[in-house]
């Protein structure tokens, strides 16, 4: 009982507060009694006749303690305010992108390195991926500071597997980091070639090889970016043309291991399996950065950045029925992330054209009104 007192009185003021205020008025009330007659004023309480005098005290002392614990939330209250006010709250979660560090000469083609990083850091969600950038980006700064002062620096694979579903930035984050690593001197180009299975793909033994020896040309002293690589590995089908390419892929890898960097991306369980299917791939490919799907709250706001970039305004209230929106249809197959998001901007400006064209004396044409939103809503839900 003493502990459970002790713990009550250490860990919550309100109610020490609201014991300390009964005890002083109980203490007060016995004061007064013993001065104005002592135990003969306690001894005229304790009679029947007595009870409503009683009754009438508890419930001041209980007032009394009403009105001290609701002062004493109201200045909680108030002081939490303040202090929201003095300066923002930082979530648990928010994360700033590193700065670039002695980034080199300026290179004519492209962002430079800091340019890259800031429209990264800009990107909305995106956390897990940009704690890993943050990594990356630490140790290539340290490398460059021990090979600076002729410390010894081991190569590390500079090889990475994206995963994640479509519509969540993988290619975006691979042209920043090609920036990035040109600017930090790790490439000399750091453009960024997009890929896929057709691109590899041949019609005949030997196309598939040359194809591919083409596609990595391209994209030296730069990145190959194969989107759903594992699509280059077909099950059960021996002749296929896609190990071929993988082959051929890998040589030229070990060939140019500090001119090229190759990022493969797709689908976590199948990225998962393309990289087993080939002990030389799991030996190349150390780095995996897994990209989250987006929420309806990063969404909603995806949707506001590119209909504001746009020059357009949505209506006040749209999160709410983009939020449904997202809800229902972010598991079904043909659910794009941010493209299926862009998709539903490109519907609201073919609404508002609609809408416009029955009005043509209607002046706000950077209007998006909610008219327009439920029949872009209506438009998008069929495609899905």
């Amino acid at each position: 009982m003493k502990n459970m007192l002790k713990r009550l009185l250490t860990q919550s003021p309100i109610a020490s507060m609201v014991i300390a205020t009964t005890a002083a008025t109980l203490l007060s009330s016995w004061l007064i009694a013993a001065s104005g007659g002592g135990m003969s004023v306690l001894a005229h309480f304790a009679g029947a006749e007595s009870i409503p005098r009683i009754l009438g005290a508890v419930a001041i002392i209980a007032a009394g303690v009403c009105i001290t614990y609701a002062m004493l939330r109201l200045a909680q209250v108030a002081s939490n305010v303040g202090q929201s006010a003095a300066g923002p709250v930082i979530a648990p979660e928010h994360l700033r992108l590193l700065k670039i560090v002695d980034p080199g000469p300026a290179l004519p083609q492209g962002r430079s390195a800091q340019q890259a990083l800031d429209d990264l850091d800009a990107m909305v969600g995106l956390m897990p991926v940009k704690t890993e950038v943050n990594t990356l980006i630490a140790r290539l700064q340290l490398e460059a500071r021990r090979r600076s002062e002729g410390m010894k620096v081991m190569a590390v694979s500079q090889h990475m597997i994206f995963t994640g579903p479509p519509g969540v930035g993988k290619t975006e984050v691979a042209r920043a980091i090609g920036d990035i690593f040109r600017g930090l001197g790790v490439l000399k180009k750091g453009h960024l070639v997009e890929t896929q299975r057709s691109d590899f793909i041949g019609q005949f033994i030997g196309h598939t090889a040359k194809k591919t020896l083409e596609l990595c040309d391209r994209a030296l002293d730069g990145i190959l970016f194969i989107d759903e690589a594992y699509s280059l590995v077909v099950d059960g089908a021996a002749n296929d043309f896609g190990r071929e390419a993988i082959d051929a892929l890998l040589k030229y890898m070990e060939d140019h291991r500090d001119r090229l960097i190759v990022i493969v991306a797709g689908y976590s369980g199948k990225m998962q399996a393309f990289i087993a299917s080939n002990d030389g791939l799991a030996s190349r490919f150390s780095k995996t950065i897994e990209f989250p799907a987006y929420s309806s709250q990063d969404l909603s706001e995806i949707l506001l950045r590119m209909a504001q970039s746009q020059g357009f305004r949505l209506p006040a209230d749209f999160r709410g029925k983009v939020g449904s929106f997202v809800e229902v249809h972010k598991s079904s197959p043909k659910w794009g992330n941010a493209r299926s998001i862009r998709n539903l901007l490109d519907k609201l400006r073919e609404a508002q054209a609609v809408r416009l064209a029955r009005d043509p004396s209607a002046r706000d044409l950077d209007e998006l009104t909610m008219s327009d939103l439920d029949a872009a809503l209506r438009s998008a839900e069929g495609s899905l």
